[in-house]
């Protein structure tokens, strides 16, 4: 008896752009090389007033991957290449940075699939197919946006695949528990404390005694575990204390 509606509603899955499961987007494009797990370059094709560049460097929001250079670096790159190069995607830019900038100048994003194939596999066939079913009856679509998660972001994704861990940085505007709404959010490592400091307004990281840590304010503090850790957020060691 519903075998003609379910090839109605893949028929529609299949044209209905998947931007309109999406969170808030600002810009969107074809990602063009991956350079590890949480960073990647992308051809703008939808822009906004903070886009620069045709080819932007994006590193997820709030999420951390293993360091290239160690055992775990390369299949978190592998994951993402997998998943996200030459997909187009969207991205939700960091209202809180500067210009949606960290140090380095990469743009802070969670970032959207738009494909449907790749949304399906992430969140189940059935899942996507009430949400079309629903629109279909004259459920009002933003409401189902916030009854139906059917699109995760790529954040949550790489976490729930195990290539990376949540870092719930409070200098920008993303909490990472609103991806995992309604389930348990995988435990954040501390960003609060740690054994270096960094500054959001400096590209540089410190020992907490060093003169300069002590100078930077509490609102404006990121903590790191490791040196490994702020070299990969983008941070360079202070040339005073000089860390390792």
């Amino acid at each position: 008896m519903r075998t003609k509606p379910i090839l109605v509603l893949l028929t529609l899955a299949c044209l209905l752009p998947i931007l309109t499961l999406a969170a808030p987007n600002e810009a969107s494009g074809t990602v063009t090389n991956v350079v590890d797990g949480d960073t990647f370059d992308i051809r703008i094709e939808e822009t906004d007033p903070r886009i620069l560049y045709e080819i932007e460097r994006v590193r997820l929001a709030d999420v951390d991957s293993p360091e290239m250079p160690t055992l775990e670096g390369p299949p978190a790159k592998a994951y993402t290449e997998s998943i996200l190069n030459g997909a187009r995607v969207w991205l939700d830019i960091d209202n809180r940075s500067k210009d949606g900038r960290g140090p380095y100048g990469r743009l802070i994003c969670v970032v959207y699939l738009e494909d449907f194939n790749a949304t399906i596999q992430v969140v189940g066939k059935e899942v996507a197919l009430e949400y079309y079913e629903r629109l279909i009856a004259g459920d009002d679509q933003e409401d189902l946006n916030e009854s139906i998660n059917v699109t995760h972001p790529f954040n949550r994704m790489l976490v729930d695949a195990g290539h990376a861990q949540v870092k719930d940085y409070t200098t920008n505007e993303f909490d990472p528990d609103d991806w995992w709404a309604g389930e348990e959010t995988p435990e954040a490592t501390p960003t609060e404390a740690g054994k270096y400091v960094g500054s959001v307004a400096s590209d540089k990281y410190h020992y907490p005694s060093c003169r300069w840590a002590e100078k930077i304010k509490p609102e404006n503090q990121v903590w790191f575990a490791s040196s490994e850790e702020a070299r990969a957020a983008g941070y360079v060691p202070c040339g005073t204390c000089k860390p390792p």
